[in-house]
């Protein structure tokens, strides 16, 4: 493994694998202190980031590894330069790129495939949040010791934190994924075709829906996240219409839980717009750990990358 772009760059098991690496060492069972010893790693963040610029940094010094941090103007690409030729020479200094953008992911592909085995990990894009995945199940297997066989509804708009999560979930067999999303706002049809092809592959189960009135009955997991991805409000100024009765509520939630269901949401959040503060901040929520989790996801992908997954 030497990059993850998209959630479907990883094999079934390997996913699996980081899974089960990031709950032990979450546990104290591992200990990656010198895991990347000697290794220099680049944080390039070009969009606001609180969680997954601060965990992959404290991932980076809590494994024993050097950081350097660039913003958009910092890089010469703003002046013109080819991304061929700044994949080079990041190729030569650098070990691992961590990169957010909310933009396409052709940029970290042409890093990755110009920097001389740079390992490139996405820290989102425009199409999917892989690291955010795998916090997420990571959080789900610690709360009921595995992944498989749980069931999992999605309520909200569809971004790049429902795609990786929707694909994760589909890569695991037996798992009950349900999306329920406002008419238009629904999944990219490629990425609803490969959580298919993935279900198809492992025997789990995804459906696709816009009416949130039928929904799913004691989920293991609610899962919402803010309507304005990134802060950036969708085109038609009257969206907010199309999100009505999609906030998730303390009725809603008593409507699809059992007694152990859990809440999730990947931050930061809106009280008040897609999740009510009841729930959000309830005993059902489980975003601390979610939060703590994105930092030991970060750990075990820097660590399958760069120091082989020994």
């Amino acid at each position: 493994m030497k990059r993850l772009i998209s959630i479907q760059d990883l094999e079934d098991g390997a996913l699996r694998e980081l899974v089960s690496t990031g709950v032990r060492l979450s546990a104290g069972e591992l200990d990656f202190s010198t895991a990347l010893r000697g290794k220099l790693v680049g944080l390039y963040f070009s969009k606001p980031s609180t969680r997954t610029r601060t965990s992959f940094f404290a991932a980076v010094q809590r494994m024993g590894g050097a950081s350097i941090t660039y913003s958009p103007s910092d890089l010469q690409t703003s002046t013109g330069e080819t991304i061929e030729d700044t994949a080079m020479v990041f190729g030569l200094y650098l070990d691992a790129l961590v990169i957010r953008t909310n933009g396409p992911t052709e940029e970290m592909t042409a890093l990755a495939a110009h920097g001389g085995g740079l390992a490139v990990v996405n820290a989102l894009s425009k199409a999917e949040h892989p690291t955010q995945a795998v916090a997420d199940l990571i959080t789900i297997r610690e709360e009921f010791g595995d992944v498989s066989g749980r069931s999992v509804l999605y309520v909200g708009g569809w971004n790049n934190t429902a795609a990786s999560l929707v694909l994760a979930l589909t890569k695991t067999p037996g798992t009950r994924t349900t999306v329920v999303t406002p008419e238009g706002f629904g999944p990219d049809e490629r990425q609803a075709a490969a959580a298919h092809d993935n279900a198809a592959r492992t025997g789990s189960e995804v459906v696709f829906g816009n009416d949130i009135t039928v929904l799913p009955r004691e989920v293991d997991v609610v899962y919402t996240v803010r309507w304005q991805s990134m802060g950036e409000a969708p085109a038609d100024p009257q969206w907010r219409r199309s999100f009505e009765g999609f906030q998730v509520t303390r009725e809603m939630l008593r409507r699809v839980a059992h007694d152990r269901t859990i809440f999730m949401h990947d931050l930061p959040a809106h009280r008040g717009i897609e999740v009510e503060a009841d729930v959000i901040d309830g005993a059902a929520s489980r975003i601390r750990r979610q939060s703590y989790n994105k930092m030991i996801s970060a750990m075990t992908v820097l660590e399958r990358c760069l120091a082989g997954g020994n």
